[in-house]
């Protein structure tokens, strides 16, 4: 039985992700509302920041790797509707999950800059409550002119959806471990979203745009171009992969492929989405290969699996770090 790998595998991945470090730092959400927290350490080479990690209502976390041993830390902390209080301390940042080396000229690499807050380490450290430096905003009017963060990335098409009541097109793509929505006019002149209209789902498409808000497992995108991209190595992995495949030990743990998302059913049982992305490293773990990386949409938590054997029937597929071995049969006719 296969359910332990699925969603206490993910449940797992949210819980103990926070106490894996230990430098006598902590940080405690102590609002009332989900954040996304963000750290710049100090390595070897310089600082690197990381994020975006997923901090619950009443949850505490070691936000430095364990064994650190700089005096300091630096953090950020968003959430929709709150604003951060920093100590005007700037490192880069990017939408989805992001690890940067380097804090300097984040705009000519392609990230966002953003401030971030100073904290010290050691077991005399003062526990950091957000409430300190997350703060409550008052909804103001956003500026039409205002631009958001610079984006471009390889991307999977999952669709648009007209709104005809609205005379817009609602799109979505996946990519960088998150999905990211994109509207426009329904019109002819849109040459961007009539071109996107007579795409088919799955489609591979490298996009850019301005990031305008994101949050968790997604974001919205101010779309300037797409454009087709030739498929590569992953891509044809990812495009062997679709379907609906079910475990051959128990044929009542499925999922279905569709594009870059992965949907899965225990004894009839949904669980959330997953985005999907096949790639030559498993989260710096060392093994050597082929991985599929899936991210849960609601919690944010990643599982990694080396991809040992896959044809036009079958898959295997090896989850790490735990090495289980599981054998999938791909359902006829899909």
């Amino acid at each position: 039985m296969a359910l332990y790998l699925w969603l206490p595998a993910l449940l797992l991945a949210v819980l103990l992700e926070p106490l894996a470090a230990s430098a006598g730092a902590s940080i405690c959400n102590d609002t009332g509302e989900l954040h996304l927290l963000a750290v710049s350490t100090r390595a070897d080479s310089g600082w690197v920041s990381e994020g975006w990690t997923r901090l619950p209502p009443g949850a505490c976390t070691d936000p430095v790797p364990k064994g650190y041993q700089g005096k300091f830390f630096y953090f950020r902390a968003e959430s929709p509707g709150r604003q951060f209080r920093d100590d005007s301390i700037r490192f880069c940042t990017a939408p989805g999950r992001f690890r940067i080396d380097g804090s300097k000229e984040c705009r000519s690499r392609g990230y966002a800059e953003k401030g971030f807050a100073k904290a010290r380490t050691g077991q005399t450290a003062p526990r950091i409550q957000l409430s300190s430096r997350s703060v409550r905003q008052e909804p103001r009017a956003t500026d039409a002119g205002s631009s958001g963060v610079p984006f471009s990335a390889q991307v999977v098409f999952q669709g648009c959806t007209p709104m005809r009541a609205e005379q817009t097109v609602s799109c979505r793509f996946v990519g960088n471990g998150m999905e990211i929505g994109a509207s426009g006019r329904d019109r002819k002149e849109d040459t961007v979203f009539s071109f996107l209209q007579g795409l088919q789902q799955g489609a591979l498409l490298m996009i850019e745009g301005e990031m305008t808000s994101f949050f968790g497992s997604s974001g919205e995108l101010a779309l300037h171009s797409a454009a087709l991209r030739k498929p590569g190595k992953f891509d044809r992995i990812l495009q062997e992969m679709q379907g609906e495949w079910r475990l051959q030990d128990d044929p009542s743990d499925k999922f279905t492929v569709t594009g870059a998302i992965r949907q899965v059913t225990y004894r009839g049982s949904v669980m959330a989405p997953e985005y999907l992305s096949v790639q030559s490293s498993c989260r710096g773990l060392g093994y050597v290969g082929d991985f599929l990386m899936a991210w849960d949409s609601e919690h944010g938590a990643s599982l990694c699996y080396q991809i040992k054997a896959l044809s036009s029937d079958e898959m295997t597929l090896i989850y790490l770090p735990r090495g289980t071995r599981l054998v999938y049969r791909r359902r006829q006719g899909s």
